[in-house]
């Protein structure tokens, strides 16, 4: 799938992230859009950021910062 098609079929304002397109195969990443169900607090209807707030920090920095910066090192070289 070439990047105009990416764009025709409406992947351009999905959560998926196009890195490449080689040899008629696309490459995407997506992350992750909600916190693992492990850290809701125990009626379920929100985080327990007091119990978890480190890892829930550490996850959306991951997420947010981290992940970004290292799809930025992938190459992806033609044959």
């Amino acid at each position: 799938m070439t990047l105009q098609q990416w764009r025709k079929k409406g992947y351009k304002d999905s959560p998926y992230v196009m890195l490449a397109s080689r040899n008629g195969n696309t490459f995407a990443y997506l992350t992750p859009e909600e916190l693992p169900y492990e850290f809701l607090n125990k009626t379920g209807n929100d985080y327990d950021y007091r119990k978890y707030g480190k890892q829930i920090r550490l996850i959306k920095r991951m997420v947010n910062d981290n992940v970004p910066k290292v799809v930025k090192t992938f190459r992806f070289t033609a044959k």
